[in-house]
Parts: structure tokens; sequence; C-alpha cells
């Protein structure tokens, strides 16, 4: 049986190929900027310039084959829309309420801020949330991990992941075998591993999440900012084409840098060419004050939503204990006194 790629002119078919948008229900759904945006990968990679009226005939030709094509009962369970704007839990009800639920399974979520202000932290509970049954606010998926800077932390995830089961005993998961974990020291390795060894993962295993820890540890010392402007819109358009694909989340860590104005608020690194490319910004954050738990201190973090086309901005406060990621405990409002009954005599 001819596939829908085969009947389309080879020039057409290259546009539809060089954004991994194969299928004729993805091309009526991706926007025309994402195909005009392929002008703008290396040459090599492309095989004609992609102008608006081969997008016209590329979605027409999309179009005629669904009208024309017999409905198959495995479209019938095809997610809904609910379903493929899903969210993963943190696993915190203090941070799953100040983002709607937690992170969203379309376009690239970043979390930056400072050194050890508790980012992988919340990366290792996304990791274990989302192989939590959707019920549960999971998608009953694995993670992909990769590494850039600091070594993956597998026994504070064994830690964390032993409270997990404890908490959800009915679900029975094993969760350390269901996080994949790739260690990429530099940028080339890094695209080399998204471009191909994430491609072949994803057809070994339901991956529901993809987590970069982090983005700036590789691309920070680029001297050549031409360069890495286009490595970054290819890391995100690739990220971005497994996300539509497979509706699983995509979270980056970022550094967090200090202002040159001497104003104290920290700022994520990479400039404005990564800014525009993400779609939702957490910033984390210490309080300048600590809860007591038993007889240890422990200090107050905060996470915001500085940006997010579809969660208000809001913040949520945490702590990090040998747990992992708590709420704050809400102080407990003080007992009225007894009241004096006056006996008469």
């Amino acid at each position: 049986m001819t596939s829908f790629l085969d009947q389309l002119p080879k020039g057409i078919r290259a546009i539809a190929e060089s954004v991994n948008v194969t299928k004729p229900e993805d091309v009526l759904t991706t926007s025309k900027c994402k195909f005009l945006d392929s002008r703008l990968q290396d040459l090599d990679t492309v095989a004609r310039a992609c102008s608006p009226e081969d997008v016209r005939i590329l979605k027409d030709a999309a179009a005629k084959w669904l009208a024309e094509v017999p409905q198959t009962a495995d479209s019938l369970f095809k997610p809904l829309a609910n379903v493929r704007w899903s969210r993963v839990t943190f696993g915190c009800s203090a941070l799953d309420r100040c983002t709607g639920g937690g992170v969203v399974t379309r376009g690239i979520t970043e979390i930056f801020g400072g050194y050890s202000v508790g980012k992988t932290h919340l990366l290792l509970h996304l990791s274990l949330g989302v192989q939590l049954p959707r019920e549960l606010g999971g998608l009953g998926k694995g993670v992909a991990y990769i590494c850039t800077g600091s070594p993956f932390p597998a026994r504070r995830l064994l830690h964390i992941s032993k409270t997990w089961e404890q908490r959800y005993p009915n679900t029975k998961l094993n969760f350390l075998a269901n996080v994949m974990v790739e260690v990429q020291k530099d940028a080339k390795s890094l695209m080399d591993c998204v471009n191909n060894r994430l491609s072949d993962l994803f057809q070994q295993h339901g991956i529901g999440l993809i987590v970069i820890d982090s983005v700036a540890a590789v691309f920070r010392d680029c001297k050549d900012f031409n360069q890495r402007a286009r490595d970054l819109r290819s890391l995100t358009n690739t990220l971005l084409s497994y996300s539509e694909k497979y509706n699983c989340a995509v979270v980056c860590v970022n550094e967090a840098v200090s202002s040159i104005d001497g104003d104290g608020d920290d700022q994520a690194p990479l400039g404005l060419q990564w800014a525009h490319l993400g779609r939702t910004r957490l910033r984390v954050t210490k309080e300048p004050k600590q809860h007591k738990l038993g007889d240890e201190l422990f200090t107050v973090r905060r996470l915001e939503v500085m940006y997010s086309p579809e969660t208000p901005n809001d913040f949520g406060q945490f702590l990090i204990t040998s747990e992992g990621v708590v709420d704050v405990p809400q102080p407990t409002p003080p007992r009225p006194p007894p009241k004096i009954r006056c006996i008469r005599q």
C-alpha cells in the first residue's frame, strides 16, 4: 500500500521529512512557521528552500489523503485533545498547584536557578512522577535523562524512589528500571544523542519525559555565537518534534548567572536566542528563611512561573528533605484557651 510520503513530489516530501512530520494528521496540525523554519537549517539537510506555496501544497495533499483513505479501527484509539495536553506531576502539592498540575507535554519547559538550589531534585521527582498512571498525575511512561555537567545522582534517586514506593504501593512500579540515562560532555555528542539515540530509544521504550541537565553546561563556553544559535535552534526543533509526535514533556535545565547591573536578580544564560525557544520558564531560588522539622532546619525554596502561555504567574514553596521535595508544613493555629465555668454556690 502506498504511503502518504510516497505519493508526494520529491521536493515536497523532503520538506516534510526535514521537520520530522511524516503523517498527514501531523501535517495539518503543524504550523506553517515550522515548515518555513527549515530554510534556516544547513543546506545539506534540506533539498531546496521551502516557500509558503510549498506548505500550501503539502497541507492540501494531506487533507486530500485523509478524505480519500478510509478510517481504520486503530485511528479510533488515538489520544484525545485533553490527553495530548497532559501534565507530569512534581509529586508535591504546592508545586503542582502553582504550575497548574505539573509540567505540560507541549513545548520545552526550562528550569533555571543558581547553584545548589534544588533543580536536580525537581528533575528526579519529575522522572518518578511521569511513571505514575494518568489518574495519579503521570503518563505511565519512562524518562530519557541526559546529563551534561554533573554525574547522574543515582544514589539520591534510589532514596527518593523508596519513598515513592511507600507512597504508591498499589502501582507496583520499578521506578529505577524506567529511567534511561545518557552522559554527554560536549555539544556535538549531545546533538548526536538527541538526533539519533533518542529516536531509537522511542522505538524501543515508552518515553514520556526528556530531561537535559543541563543545556548551558555544553553551550556556555562556545565562542562562535552564530554557530551556537544554529545548534540551539536545531536542538530545539528536534526536541519539539519528539514532544509533538510522542506526546512527551521536555525539560531543560539552565544555570543562573548574576546580572551585570548588580541588582542581585539572577538571569538565565545563553541570551535571547535560547529564551525565545522555550515555552515555559520556571525559576528556582532559596528563600531567606528556614523551617524546622523535628530537630533539623531546612531552607525554604521557591519555584516561580516566570512566563507560560497556559499557566498564570505564580509561585510555590517547598523543602528538600531525606524524602525528596516536600511541602512546607503550614503552622497549626493555636488552640483557644478553655472556657472557665463558674459554679455558683
